[in-house]
């Protein structure tokens, strides 16, 4: 099992809590960054100035690696075109993004500096129901937050088969050596 920070500081693992569909999403419970940007977006009281937050985020957004721009990269079910590319250094997860559509390069670009410096636990164990802390909810369309949901399911699942790689690379290492 992958420990996570707030493990580590021993607080209650995530299957210690309780977790219901019918229970709202908390900031608590997000990695530090992404509490970070959910906080920032709850103290813009007007919608408009909470879209013009994402266009920020997307246009500070690292330039995509082009050769990263494959099938296995792309967010599937999304109107726009999306990618996502996760790296681990050592025990921390960092990702990079980009979109052909500002709105959506925004939201990328949201999810990228929120999951960025978490351990792979972490991103795991964010909700897709976080979004509504955003308060976006006005400004994104029933397609726009569901591709947003796709995001995350992919950057997650991406950080799983990272994680997964990096542990069978030091295990094979550790063989390797006796």
């Amino acid at each position: 099992p992958i420990p996570s920070r707030r493990a580590r500081r021993g607080a209650a693992p995530a299957a210690a809590r309780p977790t219901t569909t019918a229970m709202a999403a908390s900031a608590e419970d997000l990695p530090p960054n992404l509490k970070k940007i959910v906080g920032a977006f709850q103290m813009v009281p007007d919608a408009m100035q909470r879209y013009k937050q994402l266009l920020f985020f997307a246009a500070k957004l690292k330039k995509y690696p082009d050769e990263a721009r494959i099938e296995s990269n792309k967010v599937p079910g999304c109107v726009s075109q999306v990618w996502v590319l996760p790296r681990m250094e050592g025990e921390l997860v960092y990702f990079a993004a980009d979109s052909d559509s500002q709105l959506t390069k925004g939201l990328a670009a949201l999810l990228c500096e929120g999951l960025s410096g978490s351990t792979p636990q972490e991103v795991l164990s964010v909700q897709p129901d976080f979004v509504e802390l955003l308060g976006l909810n006005q400004s994104l369309t029933p397609s726009r937050t569901n591709g947003f949901v796709n995001m995350l399911r992919l950057m997650q699942k991406k950080t799983l088969e990272c994680y997964m790689a990096q542990q069978a690379a030091l295990e094979g290492a550790g063989a390797a050596a006796e």
